[in-house]
């Protein structure tokens, strides 16, 4: 059967810095752990979930990406799919129909489900469920979730389906399709208590991927393609690479703000990697990561700010933190309740992020941040 193809996303979308990565480097740990699972799930024909969680701007869309392109390269069709569709037998046979093709080495792989991806889907209700949909092809397939949180819980659908979209989920998790069909999903520190509500509890080891910084290495290289692949930098660009590394932490949003900028001022000077360049390119790129840690408290009052700065005010960037220590300081001002309510909105806009049953300021300079325009007012 003829597989169907669309073209490649473009590297610079309109959002610079989301979408599949440009330059990617790093995560080599995680990457090795999902061609695993592919793998074992081809040869027992079955499948599981497969979760990446973090905070925003930690390049989740990114990785998802790179994990698609590894089920490519290993012949499973691929279809990103919307929440919707784990319930709605309509939207899933849409999403089945639509055509992906991922660039690879050595040429490109074509991915889409054969037959359901060459008929039109009907303006009336599909005759299928979605899982028969889900049964039908023999070739392994990828479903990929992005902004999984979004998926909620399942008390906030209607009860047909959330027992549908409960069971769908149990399904490909406990890999009863006979089929090998894996989910890859991406979402907020939350989106894993979202699969709980629906049943799915425990996954397997290497399949919950709590997603931090890059490492070092990885960030100094993405930075360094950028300035010398993609700007045709003059010269050694080792100053430049030092100090904005020294600003972005490993976190992939603040990376590609300050390259946006560091890309700009080399045009302008055409590749030369200039003193007062550099001093644009750092100064703009502060601004750009205030902007974004404005954007993720945007929601809360400056008070409720207060009682989250004032519990990691005493600890080091990085460090983690004990909940029960963050709750024990909006229970200062705020009833249980609200402190409640406070601590997950914090968790779900990105100021909060769980590491190990912990909690962390997910990144150095905005703890930072916090720390300076909160905790001592």
């Amino acid at each position: 059967m003829k597989k169907l193809s669309t073209p490649t996303p473009h590297p610079l979308t309109a959002a610079f810095d989301r979408g599949p990565a440009k330059y990617f480097h790093g995560r080599k740990q995680i990457l090795r752990a999902f061609k695993k699972l592919v793998g074992r799930a081809t040869q027992a024909k079955s499948g599981t979930t497969f979760l990446i969680q973090g905070a925003p701007g930690a390049g989740k869309s990114a990785l998802l990406h790179e994990c698609g392109k590894q089920a490519a390269s290993a012949e499973w069709e691929i279809a990103d799919i919307d929440p919707l569709a784990l319930w709605n037998p309509d939207e899933l046979q849409q999403s089945l129909s639509l055509k992906k093709t991922f660039k690879l080495e050595g040429g490109s792989a074509r991915v889409g489900i054969p037959g359901i991806g060459q008929a039109e889907v009907s303006a009336g209700r599909s005759p299928h469920t979605v899982k028969t949909l889900l049964r039908e092809g023999n070739n392994p397939l990828l479903l990929t979730l992005d902004e999984a949180q979004t998926l909620g819980k399942k008390s906030e659908l209607p009860p047909d389906q959330a027992h549908t979209a409960g069971s769908v989920l149990n399904t490909i998790h406990n890999g009863r399709l006979d089929r090998s069909v894996i989910l890859l999903a991406a979402g907020l520190g939350t989106t894993v208590e979202s699969f709980r509500s629906f049943g799915v509890s425990r996954f397997a080891k290497q399949c919950l991927v709590e997603l931090g910084a890059l490492d070092k290495e990885a960030e100094r290289a993405v930075i360094q393609d950028w300035l010398k692949k993609h700007a045709r930098a003059k010269g050694d660009p080792t100053a430049w690479i030092d100090a904005i590394a020294q600003e972005t932490h490993g976190w992939p949003q603040h990376i590609l703000a300050y390259v946006e900028t560091a890309l700009d001022q080399l045009d302008a000077s055409n590749g030369v990697m200039t003193v007062d360049g550099l001093r644009v390119v750092l100064e703009e790129g502060r601004e750009e990561r205030s902007k974004f840690y404005k954007h993720r408290a945007r929601g809360f009052y400056r008070e409720q700010l207060r009682g989250i700065a004032r519990s990691i005010a005493d600890i080091p960037p990085g460090s983690s933190i004990d909940r029960t220590v963050i709750m024990s300081s909006l229970l200062q001002d705020y009833s249980r309740d609200e402190a409640e309510r406070l601590f997950r909105q914090a968790l779900h806009k990105g100021v909060l992020d769980e590491r190990d049953n912990c909690y962390v300021i997910p990144i150095p300079s905005m703890h930072d941040w916090l720390v300076s325009n909160y905790a001592r007012i």
